[in-house]
């Protein structure tokens, strides 16, 4: 049995993924997550991510005592959402590159794998299939051949619609797609308790992230008495990693403190369950 890993978000240092892991290390760090950069991934009109630059992040990587827990999927531009190909393609290439990096987990949201809000709601409604655009079973298979697993977040969209933030509508969508969860603490908390997302999800938790909420929804490093207590109840899950996040105008000694912060409750928590996310 393996203790909780503590890791931090590279957005959370910086858009530039090589100084981030850099101040990753720096901070005392030695697990984190990738979130992939548009300019970096660098698809465009060959149609191909570039597999140059993720060799050579790996092998920095490495060479900093750094573990890859979970990376995430490629923002979207909004002439990519409308192409069906590109959401495909991009899908594809960044499982690909969860691998190249050596991650564990290749964190989803909704909009990078389903057609529409329309086809979701239908789906949970009227029992229809799982409405995944052209290209996931592909992007699954990808990242199976290479011990990756996806995981897709608990979100709420536009106008407050829960979405996937939602007990019964995320333990429905994780087992129709044989896929794990990727727990956006605060975010869930907002919908349900942590007991019933436990209950529920608990045997499929990939990965959760540790923030807290500013004003306007903004994420900043946690320091809340709570984590306290919510730590140590992730214990009851198969979660091997929480993730920090940030605000990425946060300084040096703020973070250092909330990683402080954050492992004296994990040492609480104590060992997590073994078996795989």
């Amino acid at each position: 049995m393996s203790a909780i890993r503590l890791g931090i978000s590279t957005i959370a240092l910086g858009t530039e993924t090589p100084a981030a892991i850099e101040r990753a290390a720096a901070l005392g760090f030695d697990t984190v997550e990738l979130n992939l950069q548009p300019h970096e991934f660098g698809y465009d009109y060959r149609r191909k991510p570039g597999a140059r630059f993720y060799r050579e992040l790996r092998a920095r990587l490495d060479a900093l005592g750094l573990t890859v827990w979970s990376t995430t999927a490629v923002p979207l531009t909004q002439p990519q959402m409308f192409s069906e190909r590109a959401r495909r393609e991009i899908l594809l290439g960044a499982a690909v590159a969860a691998g190249m990096v050596g991650s564990h987990v290749f964190v989803v949201d909704p909009a990078d794998i389903f057609g529409s809000e329309m086809a979701f709601n239908r789906y949970l409604t009227d029992g229809t299939a799982p409405p995944v655009i052209d290209g996931f079973d592909e992007a699954w298979v990808q990242a199976a051949n290479r011990h990756v697993t996806v995981a897709v977040r608990n979100v709420d969209y536009w106008l407050g619609l829960p979405l996937t933030n939602q007990v019964d509508r995320l333990e429905r969508v994780t087992r129709d797609l044989a896929i794990g969860w990727a727990m956006d603490l605060p975010l869930a908390l907002l919908r349900n308790t942590l007991e019933n997302w436990q209950t529920a999800l608990g045997a499929r938790l990939a990965v959760a992230y540790a923030y807290d909420l500013q004003d306007g929804g903004r994420p900043r490093a946690p320091r809340d008495p709570g984590w306290r207590d919510w730590l140590p109840a992730l214990r009851q899950t198969t979660v091997k990693c929480v993730i920090l996040r940030a605000d990425p105008g946060q300084s040096e000694a703020e973070l250092r403190a909330a990683a402080a912060h954050m492992r004296e409750a994990l040492a609480t928590a104590g060992p997590a369950p073994a078996g795989d996310p």
